[in-house]
């Protein structure tokens, strides 16, 4: 062996030298990724089945396994959202009571774990198909009251009297034929009546003039003037 052996290794030194550091480096990689212990990033993972030991997250959140119980706090937002939707669009917001069993059933399962799910029949879109009575429908309807009276009868003036329920919306339409005070007033009982609105014409006209958000289910329109033709008109919707 000359003196300049050591600084050129003989191949076969050199293949097994190399082979044992790959082996090495495997065998680190394979403890590095079975010991439970390092955190492993990728983009993606393709594979037949996964077996997990400890909590399993999805964009931050758990995922919710077989048999985990569920907290109602966690679907309230989501489920207060769209159960007002879902009133909203059936436009029987004030009697949405009324129609809670028609929309959901309550289901437990063999465990006594209770579930909630959408009753049928549901239309093309997922919405539910309801019905309602004719009572109810009428409750969206306008409603009004008309009155009239001509000069030579008109010797105490002219009433007119709506109940409009909860129909918060409403339209007077006025016509006198002469000078005269218009009073508007609303009740909650039909009997005791209340100041709301008054008009005032210097001289024979007509108009019509709208009103919002009266809570009152009574309201009427009079005027005391005589010896004119007069003409009343209320509308209320909501």
């Amino acid at each position: 062996m000359g003196r300049y052996d050591n600084l050129y290794p003989a191949p076969g030194r050199i293949l097994r030298t190399w082979g044992i550091n790959v082996v090495n480096a495997l065998n680190e990689l394979y403890g590095f990724l079975t010991s439970g212990q390092q955190d492993i990033y990728v983009n993606e993972i393709y594979g037949r089945s996964g077996h997990f030991s400890d909590q399993l997250l999805v964009q931050g959140k758990p995922v919710i396994k077989d048999g985990d119980p569920i907290s109602i706090y966690q679907l309230y937002d989501a489920a207060k959202s769209q159960i007002t939707q879902a009133i909203n669009d059936s436009l029987l917001t004030s009697y949405a009571k009324d129609s809670r069993d028609v929309l959901t059933k309550l289901v437990v399962d063999p465990y006594g774990r209770l579930g909630i799910k959408i009753a049928e029949p549901l239309d093309p879109y997922g919405r539910v198909r309801t019905s309602y009575s004719d009572e109810l429908y009428n409750e969206f309807q306008p409603v009004s009251a008309f009155g009239s009276i001509v000069a030579a009868n008109n010797t105490s003036g002219l009433i007119v009297t709506l109940y409009k329920g909860g129909r918060p919306n409403v339209n007077i339409y006025y016509n006198l034929g002469g000078a005269g005070n218009i009073y508007i007033e609303v009740s909650r009982d039909g009997s005791t009546w209340r100041p709301f609105d008054t008009i005032t014409l210097l001289g024979a006209g007509s108009g019509l003039k709208p009103y919002g958000s009266i809570a009152y289910p009574y309201i009427r329109v009079r005027t005391d003037a005589v010896n004119i033709n007069v003409e009343f008109e209320i509308v209320a919707s909501r």
